[in-house]
């Protein structure tokens, strides 16, 4: 099997209205994957489903977004405590050598970490491996196959020539047309 292995990361961005973001007492973060095989590309699509509770504390802070935040408008609230759900797109293009083989390939996480960043936001990391079958090495057939053959030729035994003289309608088709006679060889 072949791994590559990637971080990733999110950052998640609360209106005021909710206060600010302290901890991240669960988060979890979970691959739903597809394999897809397209005018011979093969890929994995799909995405990681993030479910987080976050607890939030009293106060404000002057947020100067980025594009690199995502923002979390509702919340399941209990409490202080928040709930919500996000899908990250997942996207993994299989290199052009790969063959589909017994083994589908696979997504999996670790470390999965959250983190309250200095601009009171919610950063979610985690690592990604994808395992994968290797593509089998091209034989080379035709070096293999002209020396086996040549000992092949060697190891025929002859066994038997003699004329035809069974009558034609008893001979299978591919026989009835040969004139002399035709010899029965074994290969070992």
């Amino acid at each position: 099997m072949n791994q590559v292995n990637w971080n990733l990361q999110e950052e998640f961005y609360f209106p005021k209205s909710f206060g600010l973001p302290c901890n991240a007492p669960k988060v979890e973060v979970k691959p739903q994957v597809e394999f897809q095989q397209l005018n011979g590309v093969c890929s994995l699509h799909g995405v990681y489903h993030i479910a987080a509770n976050v607890d939030f504390q009293p106060g404000e802070h002057e947020h100067h977004g980025t594009s690199e935040w995502t923002s979390i408008e509702d919340l399941d609230l209990n409490g202080e405590t928040g709930y919500f759900e996000y899908a990250v797109p997942l996207f993994v293009e299989l290199p052009p050598t790969y063959v589909h083989g017994n083994v589908k390939p696979e997504i999996q996480l670790s470390d999965v970490k959250s983190s309250v960043t200095k601009d009171k936001t919610l950063k979610v990391e985690w690592n990604v491996t994808c395992s994968y079958e290797k593509p089998q090495p091209p034989e080379s057939s035709s070096v293999e196959s002209s020396s086996s053959s040549s000992s092949s030729a060697e190891e025929m035994i002859f066994i038997e020539e003699s004329p035809v003289v069974e009558e034609e309608s008893t001979l299978p088709f591919f026989l009835r047309d040969l004139k002399d006679s035709y010899s029965v060889y074994e290969v070992k």
